[in-house]
């Protein structure tokens, strides 16, 4: 009888086995992965608030009041962010009139003597042939694989004293607006 009920036993185990292997069933299924990379700018370095802050300055230097000369500035950048861009991005500058803007001018001014200004153009290149207007139109600046990591705006201003022009510290504050 022991040998009975021992072969009972292996016959019970062998078939759990088999039903066991019978119910475990496998299937497989894929999912997509992608990433979309388009043309566009990032700014580092504007830190919690998002502004960039002073970004630069255009300096016509000293000069005696009686000069009656032109005078030519690039802007020097000071700022601590960096504009990078993809190559052939589509990349566009407007610059307002500032805090002086005056008759469709913008003015460099004496403190908050009204009377006391003097009127600058700014342009793209050096030699001024290609202005920036008051808020328009959007100049294009190319961005290309040799200035991806490190856009630079083209800006330079001129201004021609008068000859008569009071004695201090004229100044203005522009805004500069990118898009892309």
């Amino acid at each position: 009888m022991r040998r009975l009920a021992l072969a009972s036993s292996v016959a019970i185990l062998a078939t759990s086995s088999a039903l066991a292997s019978v119910a475990r069933a496998e299937t497989s299924s894929n999912f997509a992965v992608s990433a979309t990379i388009q043309q566009g700018c990032a700014v580092d370095g504007l830190g919690m608030s998002g502004d960039a802050g002073t970004m630069g300055t255009l300096a016509f230097g000293l000069q005696p009041s009686v000069a009656t000369t032109t005078l030519q500035a690039s802007l020097t950048t000071t700022q601590s962010i960096t504009l990078r861009c993809t190559p052939g991005a589509a990349l566009t500058m407007t610059i307002d009139g500032g805090l002086h803007s005056a008759s469709g001018n913008r003015n460099l001014q004496l403190g908050s003597n009204t009377a006391a200004r003097l009127i600058y153009t700014l342009c793209t290149d050096a030699g001024c042939s290609q202005t920036i207007g008051i808020n328009s139109p959007a100049i294009s600046i190319t961005v290309n694989s040799s200035n991806m990591n490190n856009v630079r705006l083209p800006v330079v201003g001129k201004v021609v004293l008068p000859g008569n022009a009071r004695v201090g510290t004229f100044t203005d504050t522009l805004t500069v607006t990118l898009s892309w």
